[in-house]
């Protein structure tokens, strides 16, 4: 018997005030400047760098594996704590992958520093020959040659 009243989710939060939030967060991240063996330099966002990544509402380390408030100010005191900094150096970028920034993150699945992506261990060939990470590899090349780092 329908009486013509809709039910809303239990406990379910208007998608609204989620959006509200991600549009307050500023989107004006710091570059980091890249420089291989081979001295190619690519320019890339800070947040890419240190594997941050923008969840609906939080950020998200992929390194430290730990969620982030999402305002700048958490963010930026998170990527200069001394345990991020030490994890962060446990996971260089693959020399085998060259340009292609990637990290290994455990036996299954490794993160592209240019796509800000985990991909499986299985898929991460495919993903470097991919349009999408082909675009990110020379949008962070082109960079190079214009950007200049900010006083």
């Amino acid at each position: 018997m329908n009486i013509g009243i809709e039910l809303a989710p239990a406990l379910r939060q208007p998608k609204i005030i989620v959006e509200e939030k991600r549009k307050n967060v500023v989107n004006d991240v710091p570059n980091v400047i890249l420089t291989l063996k081979n001295k190619e330099s690519l320019v890339i966002t800070s947040d890419a760098y240190h594997g941050i990544i923008m969840g609906r509402e939080m950020y998200r380390c992929v390194f430290c594996k730990m969620e982030i408030e999402l305002n700048s100010k958490s963010k930026e005191l998170h990527k200069n704590i001394a345990k991020h900094k030490k994890i962060l150096e446990d996971y260089p970028h693959l020399e085998d992958f060259g340009q292609n920034l990637i990290r290994k993150m455990d036996k299954s699945s490794y993160y592209c520093t240019l796509c800000t992506v985990i991909v499986s261990s299985m898929l991460v060939f495919r993903h470097t020959s991919s349009e999408s990470h082909i675009q990110q590899l020379k949008r962070a090349i082109s960079k190079s040659s214009t950007y200049t780092p900010s006083q």
